[in-house]
């Protein structure tokens, strides 16, 4: 528990993409630390709740955007909730987009001081246009958010990209249900995650079979996580392809979720939301990039650049977020990463 009074409250919003919203955990945790008279309402998707559990001075507020809370009438619905339960006089917009515009100019309405990200769009052009790229890292999302507390007025640590030295702890983590170790504690959990939101930033999926193919044998225990519908179905599929596959537990939660892959030695995964997981809860991350690119500001936090699969080429970046159509018509980005490249990383980390 805080030692000092909380004597002021902030309103932070950040709706969208799983990826996104979880960069705000380790800015927000950073935040509280520098302020401890401050405590901050996250206005999000109610789906989320599980990425804020067990954050001191933290209240969490959920919304169904595709519910009771769409469209224009949703909005007013949010600042109406927002607003009557909730005395706070600083807002945050970590978004910046129509929806969380329009939540802005009513709270300024009602004389909140608000500000928003600077989302670094030019420069973000810049790097993905088809001519005369400026090549060059540009901000992390995490010190953009850290951004929007700074010109509120307080002081927040910029929050560290580089992996923390000295991380040499993969002891098995107590399982997430029973509080117990794994049975088979002496195996090396290895988690796959083969899918994103838009299909140009998957890896080819026979050769990410490949992959997982080289790890099934001892001492491994692989683990496939992410996947709805058709995708849930094929990771099924792979869980009797492969001896050494561990059936996905039925987790109720995302909460669970994060508490299962924290158990995991290394994770293999896209630019994709479960890179995001993985490194809420310091797990490693072996991450394929194709038209997306590290330097854009999406990384995975405090994960290793070095543990990041790419080639060079001219053309890449093509995209911020992926949903944009292949230039050369080929995929060369995705389909030019060979598995022996994506092994070499995986084995890197585990030995």
């Amino acid at each position: 528990m805080s030692s000092s009074p909380v004597r002021q409250k902030i309103l932070v919003m950040r709706f969208s993409a799983l990826g996104d919203v979880a960069l705000t955990v380790p800015v927000l945790k950073s935040f509280l630390a520098s302020n401890k008279d401050v405590s901050v309402v996250v206005a999000s998707e109610k789906q989320l709740a599980g990425l804020f559990g067990g954050i001191d001075r933290l209240e969490f507020e959920g919304f169904d955007l595709k519910g009771d809370y769409s469209g224009l009438l949703g909005i007013f619905r949010i600042f109406n909730f927002l607003r009557k339960k909730h005395d706070f006089s600083l807002v945050a917009d970590l978004h910046g987009v129509l929806r969380t515009h329009v939540l802005r100019f009513l709270f300024e309405a009602g004389k909140r001081k608000t500000e928003v990200i600077n989302k670094g769009r030019i420069e973000k052009y810049a790097l993905v246009r088809k001519e005369n790229k400026i090549y060059r890292p540009l901000s992390h999302a995490t010190e953009r958010y850290a951004d929007v507390f700074r010109r509120l007025g307080f002081v927040i640590d910029s929050p560290k990209v580089q992996p923390p030295l000295g991380k040499t702890d993969h002891a098995p983590k107590p399982d997430a249900a029973s509080g117990q170790k794994p049975e088979n504690a002496g195996k090396v959990n290895i988690g796959f995650a083969p899918f994103a939101k838009h299909d140009t930033k998957m890896y080819p999926i026979d050769k990410f079979r490949e992959v997982v193919e080289h790890f099934n044998r001892e001492p491994y225990q692989l683990y496939f996580f992410g996947g709805k519908g058709a995708e849930r179905f094929l990771l099924a599929d792979w869980e009797k392809r492969f001896s050494h596959a561990v059936p996905f537990p039925a987790v109720k939660s995302l909460a669970e979720e994060l508490d299962l892959m924290q158990q995991m030695r290394v994770m293999v995964t896209m630019d994709s939301a479960n890179m995001h997981l993985a490194s809420l809860v310091n797990v490693p991350v072996v991450s394929l990039w194709g038209p997306t690119h590290p330097y854009a500001g999406f990384y995975g936090f405090r994960q290793d650049p070095l543990n990041a699969v790419q080639v060079n080429l001219s053309c890449r970046p093509c995209s911020v977020f992926g949903n944009s159509i292949c230039w050369r018509g080929d995929h060369a980005c995705m389909e030019q990463i060979t598995t022996a490249m994506v092994v070499e990383k995986v084995e890197k980390i585990i030995h």
